[in-house]
């Protein structure tokens, strides 16, 4: 048996207001009546899970909180290993107020222990300058949520993601350690997203050729690219990079996975 890991943005939804394509409904119920083992996973540090899987549902997508990961559900653990505690946030205030219920210090000044990156469209120079005092003055760690370096907005024009912020703070302060990816693929992501559900093979379904891809093809894990979202076809020639399937709607999609299932 196969385990699919579906992303969301790009692939089921195809704005930022979570409007699903036109076959992903029948996508979604063809998986349960076959009873074929997925998550829904998305790099979206902008809402909880549970607010998005009941937009989701709203939409006419029949889900349920277990069957979505993202992110947000990764960070608290990964703050307290590290004994983080007082944090700066670059995101919304639905993250902001999700790790103060989580129990962290959010401050609104740059003496923390780390800084928080997640999608942001209301950064500006204040945001960026106490971000940045952070690192050089307060010795504070980087962590964006994501290393989404372009995110694909719902008017078609694009904007840099956490990953690059995170990058450009990097870059401004001389920091020296490794910055992590709680997001897609990272390994800690893949481990919450597979708990329970079968690992012989493994496919990630995705639009996003350089964060999700690459990176899911270096844990040993499938490729699926779909051209639906923010890369055109023609982009795996400037990535160099070749997936293990190419497909232009999930209905094409759907096709293939019934011969796989018609040839096991």
């Amino acid at each position: 048996m196969f385990t699919l890991l579906i992303d969301m943005d790009g692939v089921l939804t195809k704005d930022k207001e979570l409007n699903l394509f036109d076959f992903a409904p029948e996508f979604i119920s063809f998986l349960k009546e076959k009873k074929i083992p997925f998550r829904i996973v998305s790099n979206n540090s902008t809402r909880s899970p549970e607010l998005i899987v009941s937009r989701l549902r709203e939409k006419g997508l029949n889900i349920e909180v277990e069957e979505f990961i993202s992110p947000v559900a990764v960070l608290p653990q990964y703050l307290r290993e590290r004994e983080i505690k007082s944090v700066f946030v670059i995101g919304t205030d639905m993250l902001k107020d999700f790790l103060k219920v989580q129990g962290f210090d959010v401050k609104d000044n740059h003496e923390v222990d780390a800084v928080i990156i997640g999608q942001d469209k209301s950064v500006n120079f204040e945001k960026i300058k106490k971000a940045t005092s952070a690192l050089f003055l307060s010795k504070a760690k980087i962590i964006p949520v994501n290393r989404s370096k372009i995110v694909k907005d719902s008017d078609g024009l694009y904007f840099p993601g956490a990953g690059s912020y995170a990058e450009m703070l990097k870059h401004a302060t001389n920091y020296e350690e490794e910055i992590p990816n709680l997001g897609k693929p990272s390994k800690e992501f893949i481990e919450l997203a597979l708990t329970g559900l079968p690992r012989e093979k493994v496919f990630l379904i995705s639009d996003d050729i350089y964060t999700d891809l690459m990176g899911a093809k270096e844990l040993g894990i499938g490729t699926i690219f779909m051209t639906t979202g923010k890369y055109p076809a023609e982009e795996l020639k400037k990535a160099n990079f070749k997936p293990d399937y190419v497909f232009d709607s999930l209905k094409e999609l759907k096709a293939e996975i019934e011969q796989w299932l018609s040839s096991s």
